[in-house]
């Protein structure tokens, strides 16, 4: 269901501007044509044509047309409504739908690193065959030669000495009677241990392989347990009679809210980041300290989200800065996220989460990585000073307390 109210809102937000589009590009032509200039009539008779057809297509699909973000209005609305009991309940829902949902992540990412074992195991078969085929070859020569040598005997090279012209020609034969025999030697060495390190590798990848598959078992069990905990969940719902259906569309409600959250999430970290790269901190946003070996500095929670929100696109967000601790919020989505920032590199901090909650339901560990997946929330205090520092910025420390970030930036001696 939640699907579907998606892709709805999707198909309107393609249609709406490809519409806009037609009909400017119609008004384009009808006023060239009144400044007295020729009018094109096949691209008029296209442009017509192209607005009766996405018009016909709205009239066919006017509850995907209609409505735009309605269904993520109305499941915010009646999320909003719940009492405490049916939020208990609902949690404990959400809960579990986060547990089975990352176990199944997990489960997938071990399979595929299976999947990728299995095509190395398979490429190191290939290589050892090769590789024993060229030592049979070799293995081979070396036969021949043997078997030179022993029909010859130690007479044939010492011929092969006497038979020298000179003392040069003697040199230049004993050299060559001992690279044949060292080379050889050499040679077989070398494929013995190609051979062996092969092997050793298709054994470990074959141990890491099975190691998987076994890992990959062991999840099922947990899965198969937090689906045998909703399902115990359902049961008691469905024991409820009426309210059933009412919690099982507060669950859909929930998690289509929660979709829609994850990629609205993503942009606001994008867009965080492309704001405090844009240098809108002045110094008295900074309250910047020179002294001869360093430079301190503190910025208001107040200052902070003026900033951002005055330069955003996207919903507010809001940032508290307590006692070696960060609030993040967003208001509009009933996100609030607890973390502390961590130094990252020289000149950056990172936001590290620690907890969250969605509608005042608690949030995994695993769906709160899920929002900083794609990207981490970090603030550059190169890009946040901008021109106003000329240094090379080091970040000695950072600490958060009583609304504002502090932070010393190591300077050496500025003398």
């Amino acid at each position: 269901m939640a699907d579907i109210d998606i892709e709805a809102s999707l198909y309107y937000y393609y249609l709406k501007p490809m519409l806009k589009y037609a009909y400017v590009y119609l008004c384009v032509d009808i006023r060239v044509d009144r400044e007295g200039n020729r009018m094109n009539p096949n691209k008029l008779k296209y442009s017509i044509i192209f607005m009766l057809f996405l018009g016909i297509t709205l009239l066919a699909s006017p509850n995907k047309a209609i409505g735009e973000v309605t269904p993520i209005e109305e499941a915010a609305e009646q999320l909003e409504g719940i009492n405490e009991q049916e939020k208990q309940t609902l949690e404990k829902l959400f809960i579990l739908t986060q547990e089975i949902e990352e176990m199944e992540r997990e489960e997938e990412r071990i399979t595929k690193e299976i999947n990728d074992l299995t095509i190395k195991i398979n490429e190191l078969d290939k290589s050892i065959i090769e590789e024993e085929e060229n030592y049979n070859i070799h293995l081979s020569i070396l036969e021949q030669v043997l078997i030179s040598y022993q029909r010859g005997g130690p007479a044939s090279y010492l011929d092969i000495l006497l038979k020298a012209d000179n003392l040069t020609s003697f040199i230049k034969s004993l050299n060559l009677i001992k690279d044949l025999s060292r080379n050889t030697g050499e040679l077989l060495d070398s494929i013995e241990e190609s051979k062996k390190f092969l092997e050793e590798n298709r054994q470990n990848l074959s141990e890491n392989a099975a190691l998987l598959e076994i890992k990959r078992e062991e999840l099922k069990e947990p899965i198969a347990e937090r689906k045998r905990l909703l399902k115990e969940q359902e049961d008691y719902l469905d024991s409820l009679a009426e309210e059933r259906d009412k919690y099982q569309q507060h669950l859909d409600n929930l998690t289509l809210m929660w979709n829609n959250l994850k990629l609205l999430f993503s942009e606001v970290v994008d867009e965080f980041s492309r704001i405090i790269g844009e240098g809108h901190f002045t110094m008295e946003d900074l309250n910047l300290k020179f002294s001869f070996f360093s430079l301190k500095g503190a910025i208001h929670e107040d200052t902070f989200n003026k900033i951002m929100n005055e330069n955003s696109t996207l919903s507010k967000i809001v940032f508290s800065f307590g006692q070696e601790k960060v609030r993040i919020e967003v208001p509009e989505n009933h996100l609030v996220l607890d973390g502390y920032f961590t130094l990252e590199g020289g000149a950056s901090l990172l936001f590290v989460p620690q907890s969250g909650t969605f509608y005042n339901m608690t949030l995994e560990t695993e769906s709160i990585d899920e929002l900083f997946r794609n990207n981490p929330l970090v603030i550059d205090f190169e890009q946040v000073a901008g021109d106003m520092v000329t240094i090379d910025i080091k970040l000695k420390d950072i600490e958060t307390k009583d609304g504002y970030i502090h932070f010393t930036i190591d300077t050496g001696s500025l003398f």
